[in-house]
């Protein structure tokens, strides 16, 4: 009888779902502060009012909300559940990417990637479908980021 055992590594903090909405939740509110300090929005005479500031609060909650619950569901499954909601999300996010303002390009990318990285610590590598995820989600939130400085 063969007495091995077989231990994975420990999961990455920042691949949990909650943990990668908020990073997208954190680098969304930090673009579109940078765009607003350092004046470079392409409406720079449109200031954010507190309507603005109060619906891109509300919005990105939800768009975190819904990524959460995905990564969540995804998260408690195999990894061909992961794999296919990371890309899901990263989908999400490029998809989404016309209403950078929402965040959720941001935040759906961040988890794309969270769930990818998950995907890779359990099985060893990478599938076909999480590289496109990784890629994907994170080409959507460096895309939606700028676009939220800029903007």
């Amino acid at each position: 009888m063969n007495d091995t055992t077989v231990t994975r590594p420990a999961p990455l903090p920042l691949s949990h779902p909650a943990a990668a909405a908020a990073v997208g939740v954190l680098v969304f509110g930090l673009s579109l502060g940078a765009g607003a300090v350092f004046e470079l929005n392409a409406n720079p005479d449109e200031g954010v009012t507190g309507q603005d500031l109060v619906l891109y609060v509300v919005v990105a909650a939800a768009g975190a909300a819904i990524a959460v619950a995905i990564g969540m569901w995804a998260w408690r499954g195999d990894p061909r559940r992961l794999a296919g909601a990371a890309l899901g999300l990263a989908l999400g996010a490029a998809a989404t990417i016309v209403a950078f303002w929402s965040g959720w390009p941001i935040i759906f990318g961040a988890v794309a990637v969270g769930l990818a990285a998950e995907h890779r610590r359990r099985l060893g590598s990478f599938s076909a479908m999480t590289i496109v995820a990784l890629v994907l989600g994170a080409v959507a939130f460096v895309a939606a980021a700028s676009v939220c400085v800029t903007g």
